[in-house]
């Protein structure tokens, strides 16, 4: 009998090979339709502009419908697809994510006191990255905020916190941002897919740390904080 380890292997397994195989349905039909507007276009027809508008609505929920798919993909490939455990420095890990980030015109980031380095996956260290840095980008209420990113070090953790000046989430939610899929607001008005706090939780959990959303007194954004293995 299977135990339960080797039950979310296999079913993370058949995860990546469904979300893979469903994202050439999901940009066949973002790229269909454009297809058909050229072939259109080049014999002088052009399309009512309700017939339009719905074109334009089919191409955005298919390019929805792909994040998706690459969120689940990522959320598959943590602690199956990981490089060995090494030393890697917080800051910059971070940095070089932040630098790749395509949305982060109008947002900072702070790591003057981000000086942890952790024992894990550097690839899944660099999905952690990702997801607690676009998270705050998707989720803020303005064209742009500042992050910041703390850390400290004792008995062999690191305790890091990601602050953010966006709307927050209230107690009701803290917890359910986690799940996969779930979205505060509809991904329409976000483009988020709604996995990347997930990505984040299982990074965290097979590093054997944990994460959650905190208060921090004064502090009127988000605070995620993680519990996390020194390097020693």
């Amino acid at each position: 009998m299977k135990d339960i380890t080797e039950t979310e292997q296999d079913f993370e397994a058949f995860l990546y090979i469904v979300t893979h195989d469903l994202k050439t349905y999901a940009r066949a039909m973002r790229v269909i339709p454009e297809w058909i507007e050229e072939d259109l276009g080049d014999s002088d027809i052009t399309l009512p502009e309700g017939v339009a508008q719905h074109m334009e609505m089919l191409k955005a929920y298919a390019k929805g419908l792909d994040r998706v798919l690459e969120g689940l993909t990522e959320l598959s490939r943590v602690g199956r697809l990981s490089d060995a455990p090494a030393p890697v420095a917080l800051a910059r890990v971070f940095a070089e994510t932040w630098e790749h980030l395509p949305d982060r015109e109008g947002f900072s980031l702070d790591l003057s006191d981000c000086a942890g380095t952790v024992l894990g996956p550097p690839n899944d260290l660099g999905r952690l990255a990702h997801a607690l840095l676009s998270n705050p980008i998707l989720h803020h209420h303005e064209g742009g905020g500042r992050i910041r990113l703390n850390s400290s070090t004792a008995g062999g953790r690191v305790v890091l916190t990601v602050l953010d000046d966006g709307p927050g989430i209230e107690p009701p939610y803290r917890e359910k941002v986690f799940e996969p899929l779930y979205c505060m607001r509809p991904r329409e008005e976000t483009g988020a897919a709604g996995v990347g706090l997930a990505v984040a939780r299982k990074v965290v959990q097979a590093l054997g740390g944990e994460i959650a959303v905190i208060d921090v007194p004064g502090h009127n954004g988000c605070c995620m904080q993680l519990d996390l293995p020194a390097a020693l």
